[in-house]
């Protein structure tokens, strides 16, 4: 029951996140302001928490000054992966963004391969073939193509795959694991995003917070059916990003390579039933059976790496 419970609110929080995230940035299109409110949310949240002992300290598992530099790295491709995502559902739709993240294996594959010198079987390279190829027929399909879109999130996956190499190294030099982990990227991260957003995007942002409760009202965009102000409506988004994140780690935690390999896939078809229903995007029969494809090869290749 707790492990259902756990996946339940990550796929919950993960499509509502994707939805009110889509909406968010039709009145604030601005990714690197937005990613760093996310992320510095998210941060303050974990504070309290620690603060409040409801999650045990980084402060007792060797959160130290080596510590902090060793965050960086992995830090810093966690805030690409996140801003180029943000950049991808502005600039498209969240369908079509989940099917084009659904290559990230792929992405990985490579990577490793040739900087990495990471060897594969047979079997993992064949399971690319429905991942690259769903993909590309879906990318060809979409009636909303934006190639900027596409860009963005091929970026994301491969900072992503990035992340996660990095990522075991730094569970062993830090000592920190689930939660903990993810919200000490996410201290490191408010902090070195700050001034790099403000450096891209600080000059719009007095005329971008006073014209979002406009847009707002034009697009008549509300919060679970009811009218908020829009800094409201940006601290529960940034809220719903840390508590998926939250959950998935708490999740994933609980599972074994297989039942993360079926999670992954599931969630992103729910991410995609969702906005679809909501934003009512439309899809042709072959590009939703490109991203069914797509979404399988992802799972396939999961159990192939095993």
């Amino acid at each position: 029951l707790r492990v259902s419970s756990f996946i339940f609110f990550w796929y919950f929080l993960n499509a509502i996140f994707a939805i009110i995230n889509k909406r968010t940035l039709s009145v604030f299109p601005y990714p690197w302001l937005l990613s760093w409110v996310q992320i510095a949310v998210g941060a303050a949240f974990m504070l309290v928490m620690w603060r409040l002992r409801v999650f045990k300290p980084p402060s007792t598992v060797g959160f130290d000054a080596k510590s902090w530099k060793a965050l960086w790295p992995t830090s810093c491709l966690h805030l690409v992966a996140h801003v180029t995502a943000c950049a991808s559902y502005s600039l498209g739709s969240v369908s079509f963004m989940q099917v084009v993240k659904a290559g990230e294996p792929a992405c990985s594959v490579i990577l490793l391969t040739l900087f990495f010198g990471r060897k594969y079987s047979k079997l993992v390279w064949l399971t690319l073939i429905p991942i690259v190829g769903g993909v590309a027929v879906g990318s060809t399909t979409e009636l909303n193509f934006s190639m900027a879109s596409f860009v963005c999130a091929m970026i994301s996956n491969v900072a992503s795959a990035l992340r996660s190499v990095t990522s075991k190294d730094l569970q062993d030099a830090t000592g920190l694991r689930g939660i903990n982990l993810y919200g000490a990227m996410s201290v490191v991260g408010a902090v070195v995003l700050l001034p790099i957003s403000l450096i891209v995007e600080g000059a719009k942002l007095p005329a971008a917070f006073a014209s979002a409760p406009a847009g707002m009202a034009a697009k008549g965009i509300t919060l679970f059916g009811a009218t908020v102000p829009f800094l409201a409506y940006l601290f529960v988004g940034s809220m719903l990003f840390h508590l998926y994140n939250q959950t998935s780690y708490q999740a994933l935690g609980e599972l074994s390579p297989l039942d993360i390999s079926v999670a992954n896939a599931v969630k992103r078809v729910v991410i995609i039933l969702a906005s679809v229903a909501v934003f009512r995007n439309p899809i042709t029969p072959l590009g939703a059976w490109a991203g069914a494809v797509a979404i399988l090869g992802t799972f396939l290749y999961s159990l192939a790496a095993q």
